[in-house]
């Protein structure tokens, strides 16, 4: 998400389809109880987490399984009654976490959304969200890791200023970070990307001789680890560096609890239908006109459907802050037309 009008200098912005901007302290109180409360299971000791960058291969701890637990979305907008985390370095607990879906390897060990904010990670290390098993969280140490690893891929899969059918070398992806207005740790705060666009990343950088760099490298070998060539199931990738660069704690909860939204759009086919048909049906055509120019304002390839529907979806249920997103000043919006569109948004999460 992109800084507020007039509010650049002090609110940095986010990641694609991503978001958010350092300094938002009080985002958390909007945003904590925005996620999937999904049921609670009892945490025990794990060995350490394999995956972690720049461990030579993964050898991944297995959690034991369980009957899946339905994810439920807590109302938008419901006030945190949770107390502060502490920080830890230490690898990630296993869970006695929902099996993974009929195919789905459990290659990492799941989390759920508390102990992943408590944790500060010291190295890359791959887990899975305990509510949605088929979303896969990519934990990072510092937003300048992130974007290493992450920048090309959110340039070839949706940024406007780069195309769709090749991957930017190192030059050209710099020239377009830097026509954004950005820096490479600025580019975006999370990444969220159906691993079937990062297969055809990969793909496509392999045939045209791009040079990957060491971080890059290193995601391409687990991606069949993350179920790279498997179609049995949705699979989802999205990110969550620690605390450190202007991301606080608060704007680090807000970062997960988005970008798993948009992994449930990566991998529940029937909500991401009917958020797509909210997106048309529902909105006007001059309502879809006003969200094309705002998210065009903040990067994003106007020209791709789903991610317009994605990123309404994601504005209008999990930005409650008037900071980041405001219907009047972003879209000319009434508060009853915003509210009437919340609402249809809502409408298609899970029950």
């Amino acid at each position: 998400m992109s800084p507020p009008p007039g509010a650049a200098a002090a609110l940095p912005a986010r990641r694609r389809p991503g978001w958010l901007a350092p300094g938002i302290a009080a985002l958390a109180i909007g945003m904590a109880g925005l996620g999937w409360v999904g049921a609670r299971w009892a945490e025990r000791p794990a060995a350490p987490v394999a995956g972690s960058f720049p461990a030579p291969a993964p050898a991944p701890g297995t959690p034991s399984a369980q009957a899946p637990g339905a994810p439920s979305l807590q109302a938008p907008g419901a006030p945190s009654t949770q107390a502060p985390v502490a920080p830890s370095t230490q690898a990630p607990e296993a869970l006695h976490a929902p099996a993974p879906p009929p195919g789905l390897a459990p290659a990492f060990p799941a989390m759920e959304r508390e102990a992943l904010l408590r944790w500060q990670p010291a190295e890359t290390t791959i887990v899975r969200l305990a509510d949605l098993p088929a979303v896969f969280l990519i934990a990072f140490p510092n937003l300048g890791r992130q974007g290493r690893m992450m920048n090309r891929i959110a340039a070839f899969v949706e940024k406007a200023r780069a195309p769709r059918d090749r991957v930017l070398d190192d030059a050209a992806l710099a020239a377009a970070i830097a026509a954004e207005g950005q820096t490479p740790e600025t580019y975006y705060y999370g990444h969220d990307y159906a691993l079937a666009d990062m297969e055809r990343f990969f793909s496509v950088a392999r045939a045209t001789g791009i040079a990957l760099n060491p971080e890059e490298r290193w995601l391409e070998a687990r991606m069949p680890a993350l179920g790279a060539g498997a179609r049995d199931v949705p699979r989802a990738v999205i990110t969550l560096p620690a605390e450190g660069g202007g991301l606080d704690a608060s704007a680090r909860r807000a970062v997960l609890e988005h970008e798993a939204g948009h992994g449930l759009f990566f991998t529940d086919p029937a909500f991401a239908a009917r958020v797509t048909r909210v997106w048309r049906e529902t909105l006007t055509e001059a309502e879809r006109d006003a969200f094309r120019r705002f998210l065009g304002a903040e990067g994003y390839d106007t020209s791709l459907e789903w991610l317009m529907a994605n990123e309404a979806m994601a504005y209008l249920i999990f930005t409650p802050d008037p900071r980041f997103f405001d219907p009047a000043r972003d879209l000319g919006m009434a508060q009853g037309a915003a509210e009437r569109l919340r609402a249809a948004m809502r409408h298609a999460l899970p029950r």
